[in-house]
């Protein structure tokens, strides 16, 4: 598959046989500028304008946005709900986690989990290979909680998400709190580029950052 980080929480997934599956699409509200997008299946993790402006999003797609599995072929997408602060929802209501999962790979996307979440959610992400994580703290969790997460997930490929940028307003932490946070745990790949190209066979043995720019 081939991730493409379009900035924010919003990547598009497309996967060898040509499917493309697009991840919380945001206005152009808060610096970012939404691109018209091509897409068979777009997956919103919760009803707020910086992960499911609909807009520019183009073709006969399928929208999903619910708890519980999705299954489209060989494609099977999960949705698990959990909270979007540290008060089960009070403030900022819920947030589903989304798993993907095809040809022996398992992505997740944490949306804007704003807290740990329970035993039961960790069950559900186990054998993740590649985790997309909010880092930025404010809305969503911070550098330390996403720490405690990727710790207990133990992904192979963890890419920070929900940070602050040259480019968005949004007063949320830049990533290198995160990294600093961080320290030598895990190793730290800078590519240089907006994407990453991944299969079974082509995985690391020790667990890593990978640190996309927004081009």
């Amino acid at each position: 598959m081939v991730i493409n980080w379009l900035g924010h929480s919003c990547f598009i997934v497309t996967l060898k046989n040509g499917t493309r599956i697009l991840f919380d699409p945001y206005d152009g509200s808060f610096g970012y500028t939404p691109q018209d997008i091509e897409t068979d299946i777009v997956v919103i993790t919760h009803a707020h304008f910086d992960h499911n402006n609909l807009s520019h999003v183009k073709g006969d797609y399928t929208k999903v946005d619910t708890e519980g599995v999705h299954q489209f072929g060989d494609i099977v997408i999960e949705g698990i709900k959990t909270w979007h602060d540290h008060s089960r929802g009070a403030h900022r209501g819920p947030n589903l986690v989304f798993t993907l999962s095809i040809n022996g790979i398992k992505l997740c996307h944490m949306g804007d989990i704003g807290t740990i979440p329970d035993d039961d959610v960790f069950e559900k992400l186990e054998n993740t290979d590649i985790l997309l994580i909010p880092v930025g703290g404010k809305f969503t969790i911070d550098a330390h909680e996403a720490l405690q997460i990727c710790e207990r997930i133990s992904p192979n490929i963890i890419i920070p998400m929900h940070f602050k940028t040259p480019v968005s307003t949004m007063d949320i932490a830049p990533l290198h709190e995160f990294l600093e946070a961080a320290g030598g745990e895990y190793d730290v790949s800078h590519p240089g580029k907006c994407y990453l190209e991944i299969d079974k066979a082509s995985r690391k043995k020790r667990t890593r950052i990978v640190v996309m720019e927004y081009l």
